[in-house]
């Protein structure tokens, strides 16, 4: 870390008002953006100096910015330049040697409510261990997570006689695309040779017969339940005249069956294992995302308080919630943004049937800083994007792919084909997003990670763009498994030199975001679901710049830690490594890597303007926010090109971040 911590009664933490459940954890944990000095304060204005990456269109390294009392930029040059006519009072916050400022980070993609339920599951949490560069606790003792059964065998079960018999086992994130099987915990015998066939067998035999067991999985796209947990969603419990109810058929999920029509215990998309979320207890975390989703927001506890933390203590300012499913959705992540204390701005995007089901119309901040106008940028920024799944998850089994999954007869996705869509044709999506569409007012987000899935997703663009010209930006959210041909597409597209049964496309806007995890932690995996081209070939870059395609990087959190910098790292690197004991790693499609300077942009500028808050944030620029993150190193230096260390950059300190100018408390 560069320069020693503020440790004196001159460097007092900021105080939080009263009330908030953030309070105590934040003010424990907040500090003066160490190592700062601070001239003789005046309220209001306040002057940045030092190195300032901008991340404007020129690429500028500035020497000062000025910031206005209610947190709008006014100013950006050397620092002479902004100094002057200033008066001789005005606050200043002095970076130490070696320091940068930049714009806060933002996570394009995420799902925050899920994110905070995962914070408090304890041994429930299934996840295998992260690659050494990327662990959150080294000392941590994961190995017990590198087995599928050994994972389900760890989880610690309360004594029914305190929580009863008909509770719910809730776990997350197992993950059998990078946990072994090798049925080492002895549990599980006289099932089926592969846990995928016949999950229900397992989770009786690993973790309780005498319970209803729901495991959710890593990918957030599958989900394994036992028989108990049949009998409490089926009427009377007769399992066997039970069939799924019509949302499960009608939101694209599925509970596959054996050969003799049985329930395997194995649910395809989150519409699948909806009717057990419902039946959970009331009191779980994981309910009350359902039921009471504000409840959530105003409980609070530490683990909670901690997942925010965590994102601030990363470098994040804004993230965007990928996927609000109701209106109570809605209304619990904007009641967190309103809490004392909270450090983020979260925007959020709508699930189209939500919108339609209670008649939406997009929100927009509340207020925004113009001249004239004496507001701060609030941190709910409103709910302007509708989002629809086009296929399920590439390590999952379920992305929508053009040839089928390669993996050896008995291995992971064995028998999958060429995975699944969430529709049955690109009319389909059409169909769906008319209503829509048509209003002109919304920006469309589409999940599609297999090739054909962006496919499909590329024919309903075109036939609703031809329809009806949208003006508003449209996202590809993970664009995993690429080709150049699609990515041509896209960029025809983008030029308005795109062509749908037979007719012009007239030009549309899309921009990619990509789940740059899948490299590090999958990447391997890939390789044997999709042979070793086609996964040389996942979040293809280098296709993205050949095309004049922007592109982000994100979390997909729960899938993978909200931590920007490591996807920088990830992005320049392209390291993979093989599970479970990490002991080979090498490069997975060189020629996708990005630059320092790009990787840094698709978490800050590209972002922004995917949810059409460039105006506001991204970079450091007149008239927007003056919402930074302070770095104790300077990215830039540790590009190859420059001779520097990419596989480093995750190793770079957060001093601080700012919202409106203002700290939001120091992660040191």
């Amino acid at each position: 870390m560069s320069g020693p911590l503020c440790r004196d009664a001159s460097c007092p933490p900021p105080a939080f008002p009263r009330g908030s459940v953030l309070v105590v954890a934040l003010a424990l944990l907040s500090s003066c953006a160490a190592p700062v000095e601070r001239g003789p304060a005046r309220p209001g204005t306040t002057l940045f100096v030092g190195k300032i990456l901008t991340m404007d269109e020129k690429g500028t390294v500035a020497g000062a910015v000025l910031v206005d009392n209610r947190g709008q930029i006014l100013k950006v040059g050397t620092e002479s330049e902004v100094r002057k006519g200033l008066d001789s009072q005005v606050e200043t916050i002095q970076l130490a040697p070696g320091q940068v400022l930049m714009p806060g980070f933002f996570d394009p993609h995420l799902h925050f409510l899920p994110t905070l339920v995962q914070s408090v599951l304890g041994t429930h949490d299934l996840s295998p261990c992260l690659p050494p560069p990327y662990a959150l606790d080294p000392s941590a003792d994961c190995k017990s997570r590198s087995e599928v059964l050994s994972a389900l065998a760890s989880m610690k079960l309360e004594d029914t006689r305190t929580v009863g018999s008909d509770a719910f086992v809730l776990g997350m994130n197992l993950d059998p695309s990078r946990q072994g099987f090798d049925n080492a915990q002895g549990c599980g015998k006289g099932g089926p040779s592969s846990f995928m066939a016949q999950p229900k067998f397992y989770l009786d035999a690993c973790v309780t017969q005498d319970r209803p067991v729901l495991i959710l999985d890593q990918s957030g796209h599958l989900a394994y339940v036992n028989q108990k947990a049949f009998e409490a969603v089926c009427p009377n419990h007769d399992v066997k005249g039970c069939k799924p109810p019509a949302s499960v058929g009608e939101g694209g999920g599925e509970w596959t069956t054996d050969e003799q029509g049985n329930f395997t215990g194995l649910l395809r998309e989150s519409a699948a294992f909806a009717p057990f979320l419902a039946v959970l207890q009331k009191n779980l975390p994981m309910a009350l995302m359902h039921s009471d989703p504000v409840k959530l927001a105003e409980q609070g506890s530490a683990d909670i308080e901690r997942a925010i933390r965590a994102m601030r203590d990363a470098g994040v300012t804004t993230i965007a919630d990928g996927g609000l499913q109701s209106v109570s959705q809605i209304n619990a992540v904007k009641r967190f943004t309103e809490l004392p204390g909270f450090p983020l701005r979260i925007t959020g995007v709508v699930v189209a049937d939500a919108a339609k089901a209670a008649s939406l119309q997009p929100t927009a901040p509340a207020c925004e800083p113009k001249p004239g106008n004496d507001c701060a940028l609030p941190k709910w920024l409103g709910a302007g994007g509708i989002k629809i799944w086009v296929d399920g998850s590439t390590q999952g089994c379920t992305a929508k792919l053009e040839a089928p999954y390669h993996y050896l007869e008995g291995g992971h996705c064995s028998g999958e084909g060429e995975g699944r869509a969430d529709y049955d044709s690109a009319q389909a999506i059409v169909d769906t997003l008319s209503p829509l569409w048509d209003q002109g007012v919304w920006r469309f987000q589409l999940h599609a990670n297999g090739n054909g899935a962006n496919t499909w997703a590329l024919d309903a663009l075109s036939r609703l763009q031809q329809s009806k010209e949208s003006p508003h930006r449209v996202l590809l959210i993970h664009n995993t498994v690429g080709r150049p041909a699609l990515a041509r597409r896209i960029g025809d597209l983008r030029k308005g030199a795109g062509v749908m049964d037979g007719r012009p496309v007239p030009a549309l806007d899309i921009q990619v975001t990509h789940l740059i995890g899948h490299v590090a932690y999958w990447g391997d995996a890939f390789v044997k679901m999709l042979g070793e081209e086609a996964a040389s070939d996942i979040d293809p870059i280098a296709y993205d710049r050949e095309n004049g395609i922007p592109f982000s990087l994100h979390s997909d959190s729960m899938v993978t830690p909200t931590r920007p910098l490591w996807y920088v790292e990830q992005a320049v690197t392209r390291r993979t490594w093989s599970y479970p004991d990490f002991q080979k790693s090498y490069v997975l499609g060189a020629k996708h890597v990005a630059t320092v300077e790009e990787a840094l942009r698709a978490i800050t500028i590209e972002p922004a303007r995917h949810h059409e808050l460039d105006t506001l944030l991204g970079s450091i620029e007149p008239g927007k926010a003056a919402d930074f993150v302070v770095l104790g190193a300077n990215p830039l230096d540790f590009d190859p090109a420059r001779g520097g260390d990419p596989s480093k950059i995750s190793q770079i300190p957060v001093i601080q971040t700012y919202l409106n100018g203002r700290a939001t408390g120091s992660p040191h």
